[in-house]
């Protein structure tokens, strides 16, 4: 008989450092990402354009965490996270440098924030592997660290629009969020010198991973739902700020939209991370997939505020359902692929791999979704991108100790990335 009664484990006091490190980063992603493909679009009023910008950022992401892995496995852990957060502070100096003319560098500004998610995100995943707990503790760290980083992420958008909206002039707005982004990425900077350097010499083999042999077949089946998650992993989050900013031609009702958003997810991630247990997962990421798929059918019918609103709502309802007992498998499966724990950070970069391809082919539909058919296009795209959740889910659930719960052990540490739960980065 199963319980969800049993004493966790108490965490690690350098897990409650890495939630800090990752509430400050959400602060600051909060206040300006969303805003950045908002600013782009204000400024040439071209999708086309905003898409460039991410195709390229999703090209770039891979090749830079795998160099990011490459260095934290052969030489320091801790520096890859400090890069990656100096790189954001050079992003955000960049497009305050650049003011307007950042729309004639989109492709350039993509492929630099590409670098910097790869080192921030190779970085981060590592250090919550390194000090997170393990055991029953789990799925409460998944939930915790979810409901942490989203709360952070819940006041943020909002008050960006309104700083924008109440500037002087919209342009003066955004420039102000973007500066007091870099404050805080700065500020992140800074704590991360209380996590100790983490120094190791040894060869970074990414083959095994990358290409998995028959015999590992659960690790196949993640590497194959990485690439079918890709669908609805980031593409939902700029698209959304755009079309609610085409529709009332308000910032401070996008981040309004963003924080809603982000109130749901983590009313929801506390919840999903208190009763998921081993037992339960397969249960929730069915009903995570059944609430997605119904999110895109309301919005395939027409794209107003009203079923911008309705979809939002499922949608975050969503993320945690499907997302944190998601990451559990992923985890618990990564760690029985492997042969000695160090070849973890081989298995977190080569995850990476499929998932920027899946980001690329369904970004390119999209694309050509909406240069031939406009926002009939777009609607399209979002019951696509939904109804692809369902092949994560049937290829997830084909995973040994997912359809024989009795297989699990429940033991390890959760690796995290930026969908873990949560709103996209």
């Amino acid at each position: 008989m199963h319980s969800n009664s049993g004493k966790r484990r108490a965490l690690q006091s350098r897990a409650w450092l890495v939630i800090l490190l990752n509430a400050f980063y959400s602060v600051a992603d909060a206040l300006c990402s969303v805003f950045v493909s908002v600013y782009f679009y204000v400024n040439s009023l071209d999708v086309t354009l905003v898409f460039q910008h991410y195709t390229t950022l999703y090209i770039t992401t891979p090749i830079a965490f795998i160099a990011a892995g490459w260095y934290a496995k052969t030489r320091d852990r801790t520096h890859v996270f400090r890069i990656g957060l100096m790189l954001h502070v050079f992003y955000y100096a960049l497009l305050l440098y650049l003011r307007t003319d950042a729309v004639r560098y989109v492709v350039p500004l993509g492929v630099f924030f590409g670098v910097t998610w790869g080192f921030f995100w190779a970085g981060n995943n590592i250090f919550q592997f390194d000090f997170s707990t393990g055991g029953k503790s789990r799925e409460y760290f998944l939930g915790l660290i979810s409901s942490v980083s989203n709360g952070a992420k819940m006041v943020a958008p909002f008050i960006s629009g309104a700083i924008i909206r109440s500037s002087t002039t919209p342009e003066r707005g955004y420039h102000l969020v973007f500066f007091l982004a870099l404050m805080i990425y700065l500020a992140a900077v800074a704590v991360s010198f209380f996590i100790p350097h983490i120094r190791t010499h040894r060869p970074f083999r990414i083959r095994k991973a990358l290409l998995p042999r028959k015999a590992q077949h659960d690790w196949r089946l993640i590497m194959l739902a990485s690439a079918s998650l890709a669908g609805s992993f980031h593409i939902f989050h700029f698209l959304l700020a755009i079309l609610m900013y085409r529709h009332v031609a308000n910032e401070a009702a996008v981040g309004g939209y963003v924080s809603f958003q982000g109130l749901v997810t983590v009313v929801t991630a506390f919840i999903v991370g208190k009763y998921a247990m081993p037992h339960l997962r397969s249960r929730f990421m069915f009903w995570g997939v059944v609430t997605l798929v119904v999110a895109g059918a309301v919005l395939s019918c027409k794209i107003t505020v009203a079923t911008m609103l309705v979809f939002a709502l499922l949608r975050s309802i969503s993320l945690p359902l499907f997302g944190i007992p998601h990451t559990a498998i992923r985890f618990e499966v990564m760690r029985r692929a492997v042969e000695e724990p160090s070849e973890r950070i081989e298995y977190i970069c080569a995850w990476e791999v499929p998932l920027a391809i899946g980001r690329i082919i369904m970004m390119s539909a999209v694309m050509l979704l909406y240069y031939y058919a406009d926002d009939a296009g777009l609607r399209a795209a979002f019951f696509l991108l939904c109804c692809i959740r369902i092949v994560t889910y049937l290829l997830v659930q084909r995973v040994s100790f997912v359809h024989q719960p009795e297989l699990a052990d429940g033991d390890g540490f959760p690796v995290f990335h930026s969908d873990m739960g949560q709103t996209e980065p």
